[in-house]
Formats: C-alpha cells, sequence, structure tokens
C-alpha cells in the first residue's frame, strides 16, 4: 500500500491544530452569556468551564479533521 505523508507529519499537525483549534473555541466560548446560571463574581467557575469545554472541543475537531485526511491518505 503506497503511502503518501508519514504518520509523524499527523501527529505533529493533530498537535499543533488541537492548540489553535482550542483556543479560538475559547474565544467562542467567551461570547456566550452565563451570568444569569452563576452567582456573581465567579468568573473563575466560567472560566474554568469554558477552558474544559474548549479543550474537549478542540480535541473532537482536530481528530475528526485529521482522521479523515489519515483515511484519505491510506486510500490514495
Amino acid at each position: 500500500m503506497l503511502v503518501l505523508i508519514d504518520q509523524n507529519a499527523f501527529l505533529i499537525a493533530r498537535i499543533i491544530l488541537f492548540f489553535v483549534a482550542t483556543m479560538y473555541i475559547f474565544k467562542a466560548l467567551q461570547s456566550v452569556e452565563l451570568s444569569k446560571i452563576f452567582k456573581k463574581n465567579s468568573t473563575d467557575n466560567i472560566r474554568f468551564l469554558f477552558m474544559v469545554i474548549a479543550i474537549i472541543l478542540g480535541h473532537l475537531f482536530v481528530d475528526a479533521i485529521i482522521s479523515l485526511f489519515e483515511h484519505l491518505n491510506q486510500v490514495l
């Protein structure tokens, strides 16, 4: 089976894109207004919740994209 791109390139791309995607998702989540759910002056709790959600969504997004490219690399 012919492989166009080495697997190490996908690993490096996965790591770099994870941090980039997590940063953009965190910035996007900051536009959500959650002050009605949390108590006043609980910005640390909201920021922590956004960080956890951004890490999870960043991982899922990058895993889906890189897995697609890995599959295409094996098919071609």
